[in-house]
């Protein structure tokens, strides 16, 4: 039998490959594999959120994205064919203001890339046929390429293997939810329009709908309920092609369709996303309708959550209840996100009064300008709150941004934002000097803090946050203008932690260092 392996991650999409990349670049010792025989080659999971590229972002990969990616900065919506409203992501507090258009496929390549720079690979055509937990070790049995059974006995396995997942089926989880039952259609096409390319087209009318995402030159993904009486299997081009026409109202002439695939929508969430040292994640956790281009990132961004709190503790560095607030801070977000997906859906589908709402939601947003950015900040997941986990420390503070909720991003000048500083494994520490003149205390407060998180230096990254240059301090941020004070509603010396997931874990406005010591020591002492 072989040795102990820390992970086994069983699936290789982008939620497995994303919690692989995490822990690659935390130098944790893991097994990722996957039944298929290579990644996807389609484009499946088209959208990545804002909030998704900044975690990307945070493992140097936005740039690679950009590269190959599509930007979308607004969604429109039609009834009829007429114009009714548009959601714009140009004012989301991001530095991605879009929705970044690209096929699943791409989004697999460029993290598999980045896996291979840590002499890291797929095990592809490996399937997970057992697996058993006794005590403090899971033995997975899997069955090779050449036939061949292997044991694989890890500390802790990692279920990122779809909806049919093997992982929670063998783990005797239960799945609820419900099977809508109309079926859609999904086409990667090739399309002649006259309609913006950097807009996301969604076509209603009653009972039906059908939405055009732009992925580069005239390719789209394009989505369609069928609003059949009985299931089909199997599409062919030409009702592609009429099916565009028709709901799209002529805006839209498919030249070809190279990938057609049937689907139906499920929204179930499992009972616990946790059995002792067994995680579920993404599709094996909650699927939900695709409704918002939801599913993939919040796949992703449960692999975020769990990958850094996994790697200290299995490098000594925190204790395992740590691993405790996965499940705490993950399901409720997951919940939302089914819940409104599926209503959103639902209503499309099956309400008769559908277009009659749907024009008042567009007045609503006519009179109020913020609740156009409210959705668009729903929508790109940067409104993420942790509001009652059991590794962050609330305290009392009122104004945003707080414990809880995403640190927000801020653009320094042309060339640099404040994310720039955040792109390593460790917690960023911000200390801010407050906008006033700097005195003897504030730098007797820079050195006591220096000293006094010393001990924790494999743990946290100090970044000083001041209106100028600082005597004998290297690692300062030059906040010129005040526009990071601004942007993190601070005008006298305050301190925030930022954990690897960008989440905000602690704030105090009280600069003694014997309460951080506290937190440390209750969160992550071993």
């Amino acid at each position: 039998m072989n040795d102990l392996l820390p992970v086994l991650i069983v699936g290789a999409g982008p939620t497995g490959l994303m919690a692989a990349c995490e822990l690659a670049r935390r130098g944790i010792a893991f097994r990722i594999i996957d039944k298929n025989t290579d990644r996807v080659l389609t484009s499946n999971a088209a959208w990545i959120q804002a909030g998704t590229m900044e975690l990307l972002g945070t493992l140097g990969l936005a740039e690679s994205f950009l590269k190959v990616g599509h930007p979308c900065h607004a969604i429109n919506l039609y009834i009829g064919g007429e114009p009714l409203t548009q959601i714009s992501f140009n004012g989301i507090n991001s530095t991605y203001p879009f929705i970044l258009m690209l096929p699943q496929s791409e989004t697999e390549r460029l993290l598999i890339e980045y896996m291979k720079t840590f002499n890291q690979h797929v095990e592809y055509s490996t399937e997970l046929i057992d697996l058993q937990q006794n005590d403090d070790v899971i033995l997975a049995t899997v069955k090779l390429a050449n036939g061949t059974i292997e044991t694989i006995m890890c500390q802790y396995l990692l279920g990122c293997d779809g909806a049919n997942s093997t992982v929670r089926t063998r783990c005797g989880i239960f799945f609820p939810g419900e099977d809508l039952t109309e079926q859609f259609v999904v086409a990667d096409a090739q399309i002649d329009s006259y309609m913006a390319k950097d807009e996301v087209h969604v076509f209603v009318d009653k009972e039906t709908v059908f939405i055009a995402s732009p992925l580069s030159g005239n390719q789209y993904r394009i989505i369609a309920n069928l609003h059949l009486t009985y299931p089909r299997k199997f599409f062919t081009e030409r009702e592609v092609i009429e099916i565009a026409q028709e709901r799209a109202h002529g805006a839209y002439y498919v030249k070809n369709a190279s990938w057609i695939s049937p689907f139906w929508i499920h929204g179930k969430i499992a009972k616990i996303m946790r059995k002792h040292s067994i995680f579920l994640l993404g599709d094996a956790a909650h699927t939900h309708s695709p409704v918002g281009g939801q599913g993939m990132n919040t796949g992703m961004q449960d692999a975020c959550n769990l990958a850094w709190k996994l790697a200290l503790v299995i490098n000594g560095k925190a204790k395992s209840r740590l691993l405790d607030s996965y499940q705490a801070e993950r399901q409720p977000i997951v919940q939302e996100v089914v819940n409104q997906t599926e209503d959103f859906t639902k209503m499309i589908l099956f309400d008769k009064t559908t277009l009659a709402k749907l024009r008042k939601f567009s007045k609503a947003i006519q009179q109020d300008t913020t609740l156009s950015q409210a959705i668009a900040t729903q929508i790109a997941q940067i409104h993420i709150q942790y509001k009652d986990s059991p590794i962050i420390e609330y305290g009392t503070r009122e104004h945003s941004p707080k414990p809880g909720e995403r640190a927000p991003n801020v653009f320094i000048s042309s060339s640099e934002h404040l994310f720039d500083y955040f792109q390593n494994p460790l917690h960023n520490v911000l200390l801010f000097m407050g906008t006033s003149v700097l005195s003897e205390s504030n730098q007797k407060a820079i050195r006591l803090f220096q000293q006094s998180l010393s001990p924790y230096s494999d743990l946290i990254k100090l970044h000083i946050i001041a209106l100028s240059a600082l005597d004998n301090v290297d690692a300062t941020i030059i906040d010129r203008d005040g526009i990071i004070h601004k942007k993190y509603a601070v005008e006298k010396p305050a301190l925030f932690i930022v954990r690897p997931d960008q989440v905000i874990s602690y704030y105090t406005d009280q600069l003694d260092p014997s309460s951080l010591n506290v937190f440390f020591e209750n969160f992550y002492a071993t």
